[in-house]
Parts: structure tokens; C-alpha cells; sequence
């Protein structure tokens, strides 16, 4: 008779495989839809503070860090004029940060991300959505480099929108930002293994039940 905690543990090695990407026998992808020609054509832009949760204090500024960095950033790019209200801008660019939570309710994180909308002033209509992931370890210091390099993947990604070419540095980073960062892969592992051994177990446990305790004899006078 085979060993059911083998039988499980196999399990969960065949489910990881079949929920792995598979590529050899994907269809080639569809052509790209086209940019709203409104956001390629834009010259005047208004940019809106989203916020974002309290999970952003432990960066420096706060939910605000992300506005204030995408704000200078853009200024210092110099390709739009950024005026201060929207009724004079041709777009409307919403920064916000999100930090949705991962796992379940024994081993909860946070994957934060920014999030960059771009609307329409005058229908409101969003009409482009693009996001960062930022990475928050180590130090505050660490912790600060990384969320300003998050913004800086979000202009890139705004130029690849509006049709400015990258240059190779700013391919690296948005291409290195899209991976999922290794302490949530880490995470989400963890959490798939911990599950599938605490399966195993119980399979274990129901195959080989424990003796029963051997009550004592009483002895004779």
C-alpha cells in the first residue's frame, strides 16, 4: 500500500506545475489596441493626488510621497506644462498608491503598488491606467530609494504611452519592476507549502491513527 503522505506531497508538485505559466503553447498575442490619440496629443496636464493608505508611512512624506516625486518628476522632464487647475488641462493624471493585501487570514502581506490613471477633464472618463510595483525593504533610506525608482518606472511607462522612446536603462527598470517582487513570491510559496504539508499531515494522521493508550492491569493483592 503506497504511503499517503507521499501520495499528497506529489500532489502539490503536480498542482504547482499545472498552475505555472505555461508559453510553448500560447497563441501569438493579439495586435495592440490603439492610445487614445487625446493622450498623445496632450500639452497641458493636471495632476490629482490620489493619496493612499496608511501603509505608505513608512516611506518619507508619507501617502503623499507619490505625488510630490511623480509632480517633480514630470517638471523636471519638461514635457508637459503642469497647470494648477483642471479646467485648463488637456488630461487629468491621478497618482495613487495601493498596497492590496496577499494571503489568507493566518499569513497576510501587502503587495503596494502606484497607480498612475490618466482622465479625460471634461467627461471624467479614464482613459488610461498603467502601475509600479514598489519595493519596501530594508531601511528607510533603502525604502525611499526604491519607491522614487517606482516613480520613475511610472514616467517611463508614460512615455511608452504617449510614443517616446526608452532609453535600454529605462527598459531595465520597467521590465525588472513588472517581476513580482521576490519577498511576495517568497511569501506566496511559503504559504502553498505550509498549506499543502499541513494536507499531507492530516492525510497522514487519518492513515495511521495513533495507538490507544494500553490501559494498566491491576495488580492482585
Amino acid at each position: 500500500m503506497s504511503d499517503p503522505l507521499g501520495k499528497s506531497l506529489c500532489a502539490f508538485l503536480a498542482w504547482s506545475l499545472a498552475v505555472m505559466p505555461v508559453t510553448s503553447a500560447q497563441q501569438p498575442p493579439s495586435p495592440a489596441a490603439p492610445v487614445p490619440s487625446q493622450i498623445r496629443a496632450a500639452h497641458a496636464v493636471f495632476i490629482s493626488n490620489g493619496g493612499g493608505s496608511n501603509y505608505f508611512d513608512i516611506f518619507t512624506g508619507g501617502p503623499d510621497r507619490a505625488y510630490n516625486t511623480f509632480y517633480a518628476d514630470l517638471q523636471h522632464a519638461g514635457q508637459y506644462e503642469l497647470v494648477d487647475a483642471p479646467a485648463r488641462a488637456d488630461l487629468i493624471f491621478e497618482i495613487r498608491g495601493v498596497a492590496p493585501a496577499v494571503g489568507d487570514v493566518e499569513r497576510v502581506g501587502y503587495n503596494p503598488e502606484l497607480v498612475l490613471s490618466i482622465i479625460d477633464p471634461k467627461t471624467s472618463v479614464v482613459l488610461w491606467t498603467t502601475r509600479a510595483n514598489v519595493r519596501a525593504v530594508g531601511t528607510k533610506k533603502r525604502r525611499d530609494r526604491g519607491f522614487d525608482e517606482s516613480v520613475g518606472v511610472l514616467v517611463s511607462k508614460l512615455g511608452e504611452i504617449t510614443g517616446r522612446p526608452l532609453s535600454p536603462a529605462e527598459l531595465k527598470a520597467v521590465n525588472d519592476n513588472s517581476r513580482m517582487p521576490t519577498g511576495l513570491k517568497v511569501f506566496m510559496f511559503a504559504g502553498l507549502a505550509a498549506t499543502a504539508g499541513m494536507a499531507a499531515w492530516g492525510a497522514y494522521r487519518v492513515s495511521h491513527p495513533p495507538a490507544p493508550p494500553t490501559l494498566a492491569q491491576p495488580t492482585l493483592p
